[in-house]
């Protein structure tokens, strides 16, 4: 069976001859929605359901119940579709178990119980949103406030509304917040935590202290280091001891090692290699692509593809993607690191760089920058900043503005789509 929403059918019935469907089940936006003016347009939005198809709605309010499936913890229960970010979407898949473990995980490590209640924001068919925003709250019994989509607005209106105490955010969503201009007259007393993942921008400490003085009373850090793969959050960072620029350490149960990415030795304490981990909320493979699987998955460990390194006490920080490495003149750069300095320019609201080849250096690097509103900043000021800034082979050599980055639902920066890009 399959439940989609009216607007995907047309997709569902492309593969429905192909497929083992029984069943598909049909949901439309507008039903069980409360009745502000705001939403009478949804409301008023034609409603059918097509002959072969059945009604949810009218299917939960009546007396059928399904047969009982046995179901093994092993079984796959998810099948999430990875970002990206470097090539073509892979469906990882993820089993009962799977998802069992994180979710305790991630509950239990940001401490989150029955008497909270969740903003749940990031999109659920992500996998952090799907983990912060419907798995943690069932598994603890919290509260989840559901939003359809993100509105700086909304958000500050649903924690002074709801009470919220527990927030799991994108970067760039707290610096909207900021930025709505009477923030000052919403009451966000109740937020306690905010676990913050650095797509788009990075969560700095000074990012976290300016929330503070709207949110007074919350402590924001690093979320966490996850794939898709693991259904995300492998670590996480201790609310009493945060370590600004790594992602934490690993939940209990996750063993992270650092590697070379050639001979898969073990790198020493503090120097950067491959992040290799294994949990029991390591997937099965991705679905019909054995060749990816095991390029991936090798005997229990994860292959992540990520370079980072672990310090002394355990902290992770994340490099970059190894696919998104710029080589200048033999100099590994990763766009992370060029990135996290280009966006301290007073004028630059985000940058994303992408390798640039040259025929002497045989890779340069290349921004891509949104300014902020009203600023003004031109390309060779921000070249000559930018060397006065990182090491000279780090800094961009070419300079694009655009309005806004390609990026997933849920923020990540597609750096593959501004290849082809002037």
């Amino acid at each position: 069976m399959i439940v989609a929403a009216a607007p995907l059918l047309p997709v569902v019935r492309k593969v429905l001859p192909e497929s083992a469907l029984a069943h598909v089940f049909v949901v439309h936006y507008a039903d069980l929605l409360p009745a502000p003016a705001e939403l009478a347009a949804e409301q008023k939005a034609g409603r059918s359901v097509l002959a072969d198809c059945e009604d949810f709605l009218a299917v939960m309010r009546a007396d059928a119940r399904p047969q009982p499936v046995a179901i093994d913890m092993d079984d796959v229960a998810l099948m999430t579709y990875t970002s990206g970010t470097t090539g073509l979407p892979k469906g990882a898949m993820l089993s009962y178990g799977n998802a069992l473990f994180k979710t305790r995980a991630a509950a239990d490590c940001n401490g989150v119980g029955p008497s909270d209640v969740l903003l749940s924001i990031a999109p659920l068919y992500h996998i952090a949103g799907m983990l912060m925003g419907v798995n943690v709250p069932v598994l603890s019994g919290a509260t989840s406030v559901l939003l359809h989509r993100f509105d700086p607005r909304a958000v500050l209106q649903a924690i002074a509304s709801y009470r919220g105490s527990w927030w799991y955010s994108i970067a760039p969503m707290n610096v909207a917040c900021m930025q709505v201009p009477d923030i000052a007259s919403f009451d966000l007393a109740s937020l306690k935590m905010n676990p913050v993942t650095s797509f788009g921008i990075t969560f700095t400490e000074p990012l976290a202290a300016q929330w503070r003085s709207h949110a007074g009373n919350c402590t924001s850090f690093e979320a966490a280091y996850g794939l898709s793969e693991i259904h995300t959050c492998d670590t996480y960072t201790p609310h009493h001891a945060p370590r600004w620029g790594t992602q934490g350490i690993p939940v209990p149960g996750v063993t992270i090692r650092i590697v070379d990415a050639d001979t898969q030795a073990h790198v020493p304490t503090g120097e950067v290699g491959e992040i290799v981990l294994t949990s029991p909320g390591t997937f099965k493979g991705y679905w019909n692509k054995p060749e990816a699987t095991a390029a991936t998955l090798r005997n229990g460990w994860v292959h992540t593809g990520d370079m980072g390194k672990l310090d002394a006490d355990g902290y992770l920080t994340f490099i970059g993607r190894f696919k998104e490495m710029i080589k200048v003149s033999g100099y590994s750069v990763f766009p992370e690191e060029v990135e996290t300095i280009l966006i301290k320019h007073p004028a630059v609201a985000q940058a994303a760089v992408i390798a640039l080849p040259d025929a002497e250096r045989g890779e340069v690097v290349k921004a891509f920058i949104v300014r902020k509103p009203g600023a003004a900043l031109e390309a060779d000021a921000l070249i000559a900043w930018s060397r006065d800034n990182m090491a000279s082979y780090k800094a961009p050599r070419a300079v694009s503005f655009i309005d806004a980055l390609p990026t997933t639902g849920a923020g990540k920066v597609l750096r593959r789509l501004l290849k082809d890009k002037p």
